[in-house]
């Protein structure tokens, strides 16, 4: 076989590129500003581009959009933010007396079935079912709360992240344009064809699912309230989170309010899951199809595929980002067989 430049060529840019990524690897644990700058970019760059259109300068479309985000933080945060320390402050007094609520629930219902007829091998298979679900809710509980450590121990990143998506937005086009000109000219039209593609996927599962996660989350946190449950907008926050998850997002997020009413009385239990049907149906039917407007290009059952094998590999941030880095990889792969077909 005759080495030619095109191989030469190609064969440094897989390097190239292997090298790169290796690199990011060594130095992951630095790169956490410049990933949420680069994400907080890529969210205010439509609002910026459709001032900018409206013939203000991208220097004072960009002052204008953090100037309306921060007002939006300072104002909602002064009202939110308090309610929410203290719902943290009283959780973590009252966690204690609901483990005993817990193991007093477990031990009741345990002894229903002890004199039931069941038989001695299906109890046995109960008990131990009850016992990894035991275990399975105190590892979900130590994982939320180490990923709040987490977020407070990064809190330097995450308040340089805003001046880093600052200096992306202002240079956009020129870094857009370095970047293409690293390409071979015949491979320009498809890169391009390529990124055109994945931002309308990350436009529809990023974006709209965001926008979803927080209209998820204040009708959960409301309905909870009115039902009198207590830490309705801790448990509301974490269902709009996890509503980000297909399929499964829905009902993972309902079983902490489920539970928690079942601390208090059956009848609770029941309207609590009344309530999230019903929010779930207004999500399904009016509010995914209004915002979303087009799936990520995947079939269900490929979805369901990408949720578990994202689980499995990367845990509850494995099944958030495992279905959009598929439907990208589909794309990408896609465009590379036309490239070097």
């Amino acid at each position: 076989m005759v080495l030619t430049k095109r191989h030469v060529r190609l064969a440094i840019i897989i390097l190239s590129l292997m090298a790169g990524g290796y690199f990011i690897w060594l130095v992951r644990n630095g790169l956490y500003p410049f990933i949420i700058g680069l994400f907080l970019a890529y969210l205010l760059n439509p609002a910026v581009c459709f001032i900018e259109k409206k013939g203000i300068g991208r220097l004072w479309a960009i002052v204008l959009v953090y100037l309306i985000l921060f007002s939006i933080l300072i104002i909602g945060g002064s009202q939110f933010i308090p309610l929410l320390v203290h719902e943290l402050e009283s959780f973590g007094k009252d966690l204690p007396q609901m483990g005993n609520k817990v193991e007093e629930l477990i031990q009741m219902i345990q002894d229903q079935y002890k004199n039931s007829a069941l038989p001695f091998s299906m109890r046995v298979a109960l008990d131990q079912t009850v016992i990894k679900v035991e275990n399975e809710v105190q590892i979900f509980v130590n994982a939320v709360a180490q990923g709040i450590v987490n977020m407070l121990s990064h809190i330097i990143g995450l308040v340089i992240s805003p001046v880093l998506a600052f200096y992306l937005l202002h240079d956009w086009y020129q870094i857009k344009e370095q970047l293409l000109s690293l390409l071979p000219s015949r491979w320009r039209p498809e890169i391009i064809s390529i990124f055109r593609d994945i931002n309308k996927i990350l436009n529809g599962v990023i974006r709209g699912q965001i926008l979803i996660a927080v209209l998820v989350g204040i009708l959960v946190s409301t309905g909870l309230y009115f039902l009198d449950l207590r830490y309705a907008l801790l448990i509301g926050i974490l269902a709009g989170l996890l509503d980000v998850i297909p399929y499964f997002g829905a009902v993972i997020g309902a079983a902490p309010a489920v539970m928690m009413a079942l601390l208090y009385s059956p009848w609770l239990a029941i309207k609590v899951i009344v309530l999230f049907l019903i929010v779930h149906q207004l999500e399904g039917c009016i509010i995914q199809p209004k915002i979303l407007g087009e799936s990520v290009g995947l079939h269900p059952l490929s979805v369901i595929f990408f949720v578990f094998i994202g689980g499995e590999l990367g845990g509850l941030l494995g099944m958030l980002i495992g279905v959009p880095l598929a439907a990208i990889g589909k794309v990408c792969i896609r465009h590379m067989i036309k490239l070097l077909v």
